[in-house]
């Protein structure tokens, strides 16, 4: 006598809940302090400009302006390539990028959670108070303790964020050290371009 076999077919997969950006990719917050530091050294590199340098050396500056205009462009990029080198270390060595990833995620499954109760609300109405409320109760006390890891991460954050303010002030200090030698750098390039103009005369 032939059985019948009843196969089930398996449950679709659940979709995946969108998650917050990895340690690669950065976040809002993360987004905003690069863009922030970006924008810091942008101005940095227009205040100097060609008239303050070329005030450095006003005879080649006289004599072959657009070699001291050439001068002048490797000098700020090569100082915005050594700052922006510098600040990328930093945010890497002291995973920055991670921290804020993380605030974000916390700070949108707190506001997911509240949607999805006020959501929950708003669909039973009156009905099944007793059910509605401690659904409530437990989501609040949800909350709570992402809000204790939401401070955690704040605290963890501004101590990151103290210590990258210190390194700034450093890398500020180690610009204002380092400029003699890059003039130095460049006065001997100026030299050498003075000492060929007065061979070819």
């Amino acid at each position: 006598m032939a059985t019948t076999t009843t196969t089930h077919s398996p449950s679709p997969p659940l979709s995946p809940q969108p998650r917050p950006p990895t340690l690669s990719l950065p976040g809002p917050r993360a987004t905003a302090l690069l863009s922030l530091y970006n924008d810091a050294i942008a101005h940095l590199l227009k205040t100097l400009t060609y008239p303050h340098f070329a005030a450095c050396f006003p005879t080649p500056s006289f004599a072959v302006p657009g070699s001291m205009k050439a001068l002048h462009a490797q000098f700020t990029a090569k100082l915005g390539e050594q700052l922006h080198a510098e600040f990328d270390r930093l945010v890497e060595e002291r995973e920055a990028v991670g921290a804020l990833n993380g605030l974000d995620g916390l700070v949108e499954e707190a506001r997911g959670r509240r949607e999805r109760a006020e959501r929950g609300r708003r669909e039973t109405g009156g009905e099944g108070g007793a059910a509605t409320q401690q659904q409530s109760e437990g989501v609040r006390a949800e909350n709570v303790e992402i809000l204790a890891r939401i401070q955690k991460q704040r605290e963890d954050i501004a101590a990151r964020v103290a210590g990258l303010e210190q390194v700034v002030a450093d890398v500020d200090a180690c610009v204002a050290a380092l400029r003699p030698e890059e003039l130095e750098v460049l006065r001997e390039e100026v030299r050498g371009v003075d000492e060929g103009m007065r061979m070819e005369v």
